[in-house]
């Protein structure tokens, strides 16, 4: 999954918002990071259980079979940017608390109150630039600029910083918006268990 479902679960399951972020960042073992709180721990242990959970899912499997080559090698990525924005376009109808602009300020806030000082060689996200960044996944400009993100974090380079990835993912909105709800209950429920495992 990508940000901001990682951001609503940690939300709907009172854990760490800033361990679901740091999962994409901290690798490896985890048992030797000692300069991680248990909260922040727990947090990218679940960040990796909904990884792995999401990969499983068989809405996730059938939406990286609706891309073709050359986006197929990327197609998990770009479903999870897709189920983001899903999430973002219908906000509301899966978090009818507050507006997204709302959620983005807030989870903002609570990254950088959670995010740890030292020894991940990581800075926390930029405050306004962050929020803006995760109300933006409602637009194809928004899903543009994640593809772009993501694209910039890989290592190998070239495919998937191409409009085509952008405009796929807008192509099969119907589809990301018929699977959100699903998904996300069911990596709800994960979350709720693996929580009770520990």
């Amino acid at each position: 999954m990508n940000w901001l479902a990682h951001l609503w679960l940690a939300d709907h399951s009172a854990t760490s918002m800033a361990g679901q972020l740091l999962g994409d960042i901290i690798k490896g073992r985890l048992e030797t990071r000692t300069e991680l709180d248990a909260p922040l721990l727990e947090g990218i242990r679940l960040h990796r259980r909904i990884d792995s959970a999401a990969d499983a899912h068989p809405r996730h499997h059938d939406l990286r079979a609706r891309f073709a080559p050359p986006l197929r090698r990327y197609a998990g990525i770009l479903v999870d940017i897709g189920l983001d924005h899903a999430l973002a376009r219908h906000w509301q109808a899966h978090h009818p608390a507050e507006s997204l602009e709302r959620f983005a300020e807030r989870a903002t806030d609570q990254l950088n109150r959670e995010w740890p000082t030292s020894g991940i060689g990581a800075e926390p996200p930029e405050p306004r630039a962050f929020a803006r960044l995760l109300a933006s996944y409602r637009q194809a400009s928004g899903i543009a600029q994640a593809v772009r993100h993501v694209s910039a974090r890989l290592q190998r380079r070239g495919g998937l910083a191409d409009a085509s990835a952008g405009e796929a993912i807008q192509r099969e909105g119907p589809a990301f918006e018929n699977a959100i709800a699903p998904v996300l209950a069911d990596l709800l429920e994960t979350v709720i268990a693996a929580r009770h495992e520990t």
